[in-house]
């Protein structure tokens, strides 16, 4: 019958094998050393201070059972005082040198967790959308914000302690072993329950940890798909669908948590029985030393601190465990990102591993192969499809809807891995040479769904060209028609989207066609990039998409008909394959698909 555990992480499975990949220990421990390791002046820095810090701590014990000694000899006048002052000193020094250790440990981890958002960010930003899409957005907010959050804390608070903690466990044992080696003996007698009591939590804590991370993301993930889709889950009267959702998967992720409490507590008592014993050996042992006249009285006691001050690093190691599998599972959510990360290269298979022919003008471009995509496994949508894009042809693509053109471009664009085929750019497989870009940092795509970035219309045209002046995108406007960011009354200085200025569809189209305009990339994806049914933009927009277009290689999902007919070349798509194609007067006098979607979309424009 299966546990509790096990019962309750079941559902769980089909979520995590889901969502993005989770890294193993031994490539998440590689790839935290590797991080580490670049500021090497620091690490040595830390270990340093908090080994001294740890050494200059244990002379208080030591300190006090000399001051023992010279008071049962009556010696107190004389040598009391200064025994007094090296105590003091020493408190001091071990606290100065722990402050700085815990500062070089936080700067280090700090860097370190800094580089690794970074990296994770930028990995999630050129993984094919589909994958994060396929994923959930939940479970890579999550990994970005609470699995971050989780290593933060253990870096700024937890780490220095801990790293302290084994300092001061293993001088330790030193000194009780330089006072006599039976005392050290004597404070390992406790060792074996701390390691049993280790041992089972770290088995049962950490595939639990992992269970509520994935719990915490999959609520996540269903608290955002109702929130986003509010309105619509209103009108079908889908609320109580919705909020049992949740509940059910936050009942999983609480169940999970209150598990990691009856471990925790089991822990906790397991290590009291341990402190006992080990008190207990030591308080025996130095009383018969004593008795014996193997140690003094003031070396029993220096003993009995030194294993007392045990009880605060054990408990710091072993009660932080439980933080530090929190970080743990967190940070492999995070290498996962990167260890699971194809760069969009990786997904397109060759058909050999010979390089195509750079000088062969027949095929600069884009050219594609054979190329298999779809949006689920073992479902293409286009299938052993050849294209050549002439370089600085505008190639339009019409059809019916499902016909595959968004896919398509798509694949063109570099944001949908297909399954099979190959794309190359200008006679270079797709990132075949670091000297020359993959068509996936080659292109840009633009589609109808448009995000405004909060901040200033400058700054969100600048994210195209982040050195351009203001004399530059003033022109970029001008040149695209949206003289309407002059009239507002900051101009590019006017704040947009999340509290700022509101802009309404047309403008956030025009502004991304903008944005394309100042790009530097040489291909150029549309993607119904001008639908605004009944905007009255409308033809500012399709004018701006062509000035967007002009001189480079342009790739454009028609909308409206009239902006294929203003192509170099149209491809007519049915069922995920190319059934014709030509220019727009060419397929005019054909008489086939594409003259009768013409004569459908100029006869409802002449009607309207």
């Amino acid at each position: 019958m299966p546990s509790k555990q096990e019962t309750l992480a079941e559902p769980l499975k089909a979520t995590a094998a889901a969502g993005l990949p989770i890294a193993g220990s031994r490539a998440t421990w590689k790839h935290t050393l590797r991080v580490f390791s670049r500021r090497k002046g620091l690490l040595t820095l830390m270990v340093a201070t908090l080994l001294a810090g740890s050494a200059t701590g244990l002379l208080v014990p030591a300190v006090l059972g000399a001051m023992v000694d010279i008071a049962g000899r009556g010696e107190i006048a004389g040598t009391l005082l200064p025994a007094a002052g090296v105590l003091l000193a020493a408190a001091l020094a071990s606290a100065a040198l722990n402050s700085w250790g815990s500062i070089a440990m936080a700067k280090l981890g700090q860097h370190g967790l800094a580089e690794l958002r970074e990296e994770v960010f930028s990995t999630a930003l050129a993984q094919p959308s589909e994958d994060l899409e396929r994923a959930g957005s939940g479970d890579l907010i999550s990994r970005v914000s609470h699995d971050v959050e989780a290593v933060n804390e253990a870096i700024g608070s937890i780490l220095p302690s801990f790293i302290s903690a084994l300092f001061t466990i293993s001088l330790t044992i030193v000194g009780l072993g330089a006072i006599d080696p039976r005392f050290a003996i004597a404070a390992l007698l406790g060792t074996p329950i701390h390691i049993f009591a280790l041992r089972s939590f770290l088995r049962a804590s950490g595939p639990l940890y992992r269970s509520v991370r994935v719990a915490e993301s999959q609520r996540g993930q269903h608290l955002l798909e109702a929130a986003s889709g509010v309105h619509t889950v209103r009108a079908l009267g889908h609320g109580s669908r919705h909020l049992a959702r949740i509940a059910r998967s936050s009942l999983e992720a609480i169940g999970l948590v209150m598990q990691t409490v009856v471990i925790r507590t089991r822990f906790q008592g397991r290590l009291n029985v341990a402190e006992l014993i080990g008190l207990c050996s030591i308080l025996a042992v130095g009383y018969w030393l004593v008795d014996n006249g193997s140690v003094s009285v003031g070396a029993a006691t220096a003993a009995a601190l030194f294993f007392h001050r045990l009880f605060g690093p054990i408990g710091v190691i072993l009660m932080n465990v439980d933080d530090l599998q929190l970080a743990g599972a967190g940070l492999s959510r995070l290498v996962g990102v990167l260890q699971g990360a194809d760069s969009p290269a990786a997904h397109l298979p060759k058909s050999d591993d010979t390089p195509l022919p750079r000088s062969n003008s027949a095929r600069d471009g884009v050219v594609l192969t054979g190329i298999d995509a779809g949006y689920l496994p073992g479902q293409n949508i286009l299938s052993g499809l050849d294209l050549h894009v002439r370089e600085g042809e505008h190639l339009a693509l019409v059809g019916a809807s499902g016909a595959g053109k968004t896919t398509l471009a798509r694949v063109i664009a570099g944001s949908l891995a297909p399954t099979g085929g190959t794309v190359s750019w200008n006679g270079a497989a797709y990132g075949d040479a670091e000297d020359s870009p993959g068509l996936g940092r080659s292109a840009v795509l633009i589609s109808q769904d448009i995000h405004v970035f909060s901040g200033t219309i400058g700054h969100n045209l600048r994210l195209a060209a982040p050195g351009a002046s203001d004399a530059v995108l003033l022109e970029a406007l001008a040149d695209a028609g949206a003289d309407w960011v002059a009239a507002l009354p900051d101009g590019l200085a006017t704040c947009v989207g999340g509290g700022g200025l509101v802009l309404t569809g047309d403008r956030a189209q025009h502004l991304a066609l903008v944005r394309a305009l100042l790009s530097d990339a040489p291909v150029l994806v549309l993607d119904e990039a001008t639908a605004e049914d009944g905007s009255r933009s409308s033809h500012l927009l399709e004018q701006a998409a062509l000035c967007a277009v002009h001189g480079r290689t342009a790739i454009s999902v028609a909308h409206r008909l009239s902006q294929a007919a203003q192509a170099d070349r149209i491809l007519v798509m049915e069922a995920g394959t190319i059934v014709d194609e030509g220019t727009h007067q060419e397929l005019l006098a054909r008489d086939g698909l594409y003259a009768k979607l013409w004569l459908a979309w100029s006869g409802n424009r002449t009607k309207s």
